[in-house]
């Protein structure tokens, strides 16, 4: 009997355990099928574009996907939203009568997989079409026939298609134009779109209500730092009598910001002074620092590493007269320069200049000291930067295995230019122009007669979606009574990063008898570069160069090819190239491929 006891006792504890292993492993699995990721794919079909990206935006769904507790409950509650999130991301763009199929599936290819498929058919319809647009403007605009005119030329018409932020862009633009007429306190008193989905139509409600119209009175300046009619000369532009409008203002207070000479601008129409509609106009000027410091350190293969120093004094006195010392300092090419500049007529764009400047330049082939004392006269010609200048130059210099000449010239000459590129650290179209004339004569205190002629440009042109091309020309002609003397600095070379590619700086032009370059009286080169977008940042280039320096008569032409990289960083354009020249030469270069890197700034 007791035996018997224990035999049962010991068979039902083996069967609890079995069941409590059982249980717990059942347990186990489960918690293992549980603790897989859910994955969900999401197909949206019927739509791309534009309407694609704001239906993605729009779903909540697919917000949810990285939540860390989103669960297969969570996954099934925002599938049956998801229509609706839809048809609201389809509305802005004048979709109103939208339908969608949808469908959640578990894809049961792979036993081990927690994926599912939300898959949603969108079929969008047309857009609502406009009923005749309702602009309503009350207030003393009312009857001014040139606010009627603007009305009139609303660009929204009876029948086109609804799209909201068309719409918007429109109606703020109508405020803009009627606020530009001096009604620059104007009310929106009712401005909505009503849809009737049934209908598929639209109405557009714009209702305005007009302050008076303002002109701008006479301007009062707070400050008393520079004098107030130089101050005035800086807003020329925006007269009073003209209308009191967000444009002029903002014209007031770009025209004075962007002089450097003001660290906040403050401009304030007092309406409680107004007189025959205009309004008396107050701008409290606070001063910018006197001194501003920069301290830089680069590399160009040019003139290799190098450090940089510039300090400006930015307000010398009450007349805006200002100046600014500038150095660069590196084993190849070093520079101080001194100038100082005093603003006339319109201080914006005209200035008068007396700059001095003390260079050096030790290279291979050239060895020389320059000294340069320059005034002129810098101002603006049909939208060209213009100088008219005169030079005192005295230059110690060696070329080759020439002796050390010195020279002295005082040269008259012209300088001209204009920049037209996107304002963009990428731009695609532009052009860029620079020429320069100058001449000096024996008979006016100069060692020889001369006269220099240059001119370079550049031509960017958009190709497809991420494309440039870029045309670049450099031409130069001298003549002189006696080239011995001619300085080094005057005389043209080519060769380098921007010009020859394929050839170090200066390496090419006309040789002495020992082979060293020595420059020449002219100069020609051009450039065909095309540079491909790959990315935000980055930029694929292949370009082919071609050009040379002489004296008399274009002999050999050299030519070299590569390719290389830009980075689009935020002050402008870092380039790195490999140049491969195309003509052996073993007395210009032995180098079979040319590293050049350098800064390119467009802004």
């Amino acid at each position: 009997m007791l035996l018997s006891l224990l035999l049962n006792t010991r068979i039902y504890l083996i069967l609890l355990l079995i069941a409590a292993v059982s249980i717990d492993t059942a347990h186990a699995d489960s918690q293992t099928t549980n603790s897989k990721p859910l994955k969900v794919e999401i197909i949206i079909i019927g739509i791309d574009g534009d309407l694609k990206e704001n239906a993605l935006a729009y779903l909540e769904l697919k917000k949810s996907l990285q939540d860390p507790h989103f669960s297969e409950a969570w996954l099934k509650k925002l599938h049956r939203k998801a229509e609706k999130n839809i048809a609201d991301a389809l509305q802005p763009f004048g979709y109103y009568q939208v339908k969608i199929d949808s469908s959640l599936k578990k894809k049961l290819e792979e036993k081990t997989s927690n994926t599912w498929q939300a898959t949603y058919t969108v079929t969008a319809g047309t857009p609502a079409k406009i009923i005749e647009p309702e602009i309503i403007i009350s207030g003393p605009a009312e009857k001014d026939p040139e606010v009627m005119a603007i009305i009139a030329d609303f660009p929204i018409k009876h029948g086109d298609p609804l799209h909201h932020e068309t719409y918007e862009t429109a109606r703020d633009n109508l405020i803009a134009d009627i606020g530009r007429l001096g009604y620059s306190q104007i009310k929106s008193n009712k401005t909505k779109v009503v849809v009737d989905p049934q209908k598929n139509t639209a109405t557009l409600h714009i209702h305005l209500i007009s302050g008076e119209q303002y002109y701008l009175g006479e301007f009062y300046f707070k400050q008393n730092f520079l004098r107030e009619e130089f101050i005035r000369a800086y807003i020329q532009d925006t007269q009073t009598g003209e209308p009191l409008s967000q444009e002029n203002l903002l014209a007031l207070y770009d025209s004075l910001y962007s002089s450097g000479y003001f660290s906040a601008v403050d401009i304030k129409p007092d309406f409680s002074k107004v007189k025959d509609q205009q309004v008396p106009i107050e701008l409290t000027l606070k001063p910018a620092k006197r001194h501003k410091f920069t301290l830089g350190a680069g590399f160009d293969t040019e003139i290799e590493a190098n450090v940089s120093f510039r300090w400006q004094h930015r307000r010398l006195n009450q007349s805006g007269h200002n100046s600014d010392v500038m150095t660069k300092l590196s084993s190849k090419k070093s520079f101080i320069r001194g100038a100082y500049w005093i603003p006339v007529g319109d201080p914006r764009t005209d200035k008068i200049g007396i700059i001095a400047k003390f260079e050096t330049e030790d290279t291979d082939t050239t060895d020389r000291d320059t000294f340069d004392l320059e005034s002129g006269y810098w101002f603006k010609w049909q939208d060209w930067t213009t100088a008219l200048f005169t030079e005192y130059r005295y230059e110690k210099f060696t070329s080759g295995e020439e002796p050390e000449t010195r020279t002295e010239l005082l040269s008259l000459g012209t300088r001209i230019e204009q920049t037209r590129f996107e304002k963009k650290r990428f731009p695609r179209t532009g052009w860029a122009l620079y020429g320069e004339l100058r001449a000096a004569d024996s008979e006016l205190l100069s060692d020889i007669d001369y006269f220099r002629l240059y001119l370079k440009s550049r031509l960017l042109l958009p190709i497809a979606d991420n494309g440039r091309l870029i045309l670049r020309g450099e031409f130069g002609m001298a003549e002189t009574s006696d080239f011995d003397q001619y300085p080094s600095s005057l005389r043209f070379y080519a060769g380098g990063d921007h010009s020859v590619r394929g050839y170090k700086w200066k390496a090419l032009g006309p040789k002495d008898d020992d082979g060293n370059v020595i420059g020449g009286r002219n100069v020609v080169t051009g450039s065909i570069e095309y540079n491909h977008k790959i990315s935000d940042k980055w930029v694929l280039a292949g370009f082919l160069d071609a050009g040379n320096a002489y004296n008399d008569t274009l002999d050999k032409v050299y030519s070299g090819a590569g390719f290389g990289t830009r980075w689009i960083a935020p002050f402008g354009l870092v380039r790195a190239d490999l140049g491969f020249p195309l003509q052996s030469d073993d007395d210009i270069s032995e180098d079979k491929v040319v590293f050049y890197f350098g800064f390119e700034v467009t802004l």
